[in-house]
Order: C-alpha cells, then sequence, then structure tokens
C-alpha cells in the first residue's frame, strides 16, 4: 500500500507569545516552505495574525466540538500534534475517536504526569511522545513514559544579529548605554524571576548609570512587573509587554537573560546568555559549558542553583564585564545552535516520526 502524504494538524491552548507558540510557528513556516500541507488550531490570540501572514490555514472556533471534528474530517488531517495540557486531553479524544495518529510534545516537567498517562491511553494506538529536552525525557522515562528528544527548532536565517540603532532613539536609550534584556510569558516561575531580576538589576546600576534595562513579554504578572520597574531607575528600565520584533530587541542588547526558546533564539544573534529558567540559575552560557546547558535546558527543566537576586546582580557584573570576550561568546554561540537546533534539521526529524506513526 502507499504511503500517504502528511496532513498535520498542531493543536496549541492560544494563538498568544510564548516559546511553545513561537516554536510551533517556526516549524509551521519551515514545512510550508517545503510544500507540506499543515494546519494549526488554537483559540484566538495575538499570535495568530502570524500564522495567518506565513500562509497556515487556521481553526479558532474550539468550543465546538462537532464543528471542529467536521472540520478535522473535511481538512482529511492524518496526524494530530498536540503541545500543551489541555491541548493534549482534546487531541487524544480527537485521535481516538476519528482513527488519528497521535502525537504529544512535552515541553517541560510541569505537566501532571497522572495526565500525560491518560492522555497516551486514551487516543489512537498509532502514538508517539516527544520531548523538547533530555531533562523531560528523563522525567518521562521515571514515569515509564518512552519519548523521543526532538529539541525546539530555531530559525537561524530569522535569528541573526541586525544593527537597529533607530530602535534605541525610539527606546530613549542612548547609543553607548549598556542594554540588559529579559524576555519571557510573565507568569508563574517566569514572573517571580523577572521581578528578581529586576531587583538585582536596579541596585547594579546604583553604581553604574550607563545601564538600560527591557523587559519584553506579556502575561498575568505584567502590572507587578511594572510596580517592580517603577521602584527605582524607573527611567532607565523599559517594560514592553507582549512585541514580535525580538530579534531587534535582542541585537540592541548587549547581555540576554533568558531560558529555554529565548536562550537558543538570543545566541542564534549572537548574544551573550545568562540561564536563569523555571528550576534556577545555570548561569553565564561559555562554549565550555554549552552541552551541559542544553542538558539542563538553561536551567528550566534543571538548575545549578537556586534563583537569588544577589546571584543575579553578580551575573550581569560578570557578563556585562569584557565586550571582546561578549563578542567571542556571540560567535561561538550562533554556531552551537545552527550545529545542534537548526529548524530544517529539526523539521527533518519530526517528519521522520510523523512517518513512522502513520
Amino acid at each position: 500500500m502507499e504511503k500517504q502524504s502528511i496532513r498535520l494538524l498542531m493543536i496549541i491552548d492560544k494563538f498568544e507569545i510564548g516559546g511553545t507558540e513561537t516554536y510551533v510557528s517556526s516549524v509551521v513556516e519551515e514545512m510550508l516552505k517545503r510544500n507540506l500541507t499543515v494546519f494549526v488550531a488554537g483559540k484566538k490570540g495575538s499570535l495568530l495574525s502570524k500564522f495567518q501572514s506565513i500562509g497556515c490555514p487556521t481553526y479558532t472556533n474550539m468550543r465546538n466540538q462537532s464543528r471542529f471534528e467536521s472540520w478535522i474530517r473535511k481538512h482529511k488531517i492524518n496526524i494530530i500534534n498536540a503541545h500543551h495540557e489541555t491541548t493534549g486531553v482534546l487531541g487524544s479524544r480527537l485521535s481516538k475517536k476519528l482513527n488519528i495518529p497521535f502525537v504529544f510534545t512535552i515541553h517541560g516537567t510541569y505537566y501532571p504526569r497522572s495526565l500525560i498517562l491518560s492522555i497516551m491511553k486514551r487516543c489512537d494506538e498509532r502514538s508517539a511522545v516527544i520531548s523538547v529536552s533530555l531533562p523531560v525525557k528523563k522525567w518521562l522515562e521515571e514515569k515509564n513514559i518512552s519519548s523521543i528528544v526532538i529539541p525546539n527548532g530555531i530559525n537561524t536565517t530569522q535569528f541573526t544579529y541586525q544593527k537597529n540603532k533607530k530602535l534605541l532613539n525610539k527606546l530613549n536609550i542612548p547609543q553607548k548605554s549598556k542594554v540588559l534584556l529579559y524576555v519571557s510569558r510573565l507568569e508563574d516561575e517566569k514572573g517571580v524571576i523577572c521581578k528578581l531580576f529586576l531587583r538585582a538589576a536596579q541596585r547594579y546600576m546604583d553604581t553604574r548609570d550607563d545601564v538600560h534595562v527591557v523587559v519584553v513579554g506579556g502575561g498575568p504578572d505584567l502590572s507587578e512587573v511594572r510596580k517592580q520597574a517603577a521602584r527605582k531607575h524607573s527611567q532607565r528600565i523599559h517594560v514592553l509587554g507582549e512585541r514580535l520584533d525580538t530579534v531587534s530587541l535582542f541585537s540592541i542588547s548587549d547581555v540576554v537573560i533568558g531560558t529555554g526558546r529565548v536562550a537558543l533564539e538570543a545566541m542564534s544573534c549572537k548574544r551573550p546568555v545568562i540561564a536563569i529558567g523555571s528550576k534556577g540559575i545555570f548561569g553565564i552560557l561559555k562554549p565550555e559549558n554549552f552541552k551541559e546547558a542544553w542538558k539542563y535546558y538553561f536551567g528550566d527543566h534543571k538548575a545549578k542553583q537556586t534563583v537569588h537576586s544577589r546571584r543575579i546582580e553578580l551575573l550581569i557584573g560578570s557578563a556585562l564585564h569584557s565586550s571582546k570576550s561578549s563578542a567571542q561568546l556571540g560567535e561561538a554561540g550562533r554556531e552551537f545552535v545552527i550545529a545542534k537546533f537548526n529548524i530544517s534539521a529539526i523539521v527533518d526529524k519530526l517528519m521522520t516520526l510523523y512517518n513512522s506513526v502513520l
């Protein structure tokens, strides 16, 4: 029997700006370039226009189950890949009911393990689990769930250094300033980390009047982050909320504070990175620890130290200390991302997996 061509449905919670959603958009864009057939479903949000602009068919009426099923049948979808807890439940139910193979991508160690087990029991028997990092794979193995590691891919052509003096002017940042950039969705641990980072940066700024801070990300903790920013040096702290121009923002930065996908995107733009994630601090990324950092998923899935504002302050000082070493770090970081996380190679791995369950 001839192998049928893939007609893939990615299901996300919402078209909002976050690491998972940005990853899905990168994968979809690469797939569309290859003339593959891919659809994305999720609740309406600010990232919807990005998917529409790259020509991806989308579905947003998530409340009406029967309409969604009809839409799936109409488009002859033959693989479902879900990316969150709630979409995992929905995707596995659809998979079972419509006899469609199911892939569940696990993006962190925050999913209830019992939920993952029940999702994988309820789906079509042709199924697979993807871990986005080695700690996630190990965490799943402890629960007797086998998975294949396929990391977040980065479009290294898109995420590349672009000099942008105009953006500095727009943000009212003097050209010779040192810029610290924090990028994350501001909720749960990431919101807490952002406030601790701001506290550390504000103390550091007491003695350095040439340092500016830029915070990018939306989420429920945005107003709390704004309050923290207003406490001290507020003229030099720029809380921007959600932005789609992250490449430009990386490019005006001297140091990026982030984790997971943000760390990889920043490295692709040749930026030095202080890796701090949900599990704690990994530290300054250097060629000698890149591989180890990947094993920790840059502090998001495993960490070396707990998050403390004094530790962050020391890391800021070290990272800003030498511009020569930061240029070398930037070059090495980009080479590492191209070698290990280039979106083209990641999509190749995904296609191999999809074909194996089809």
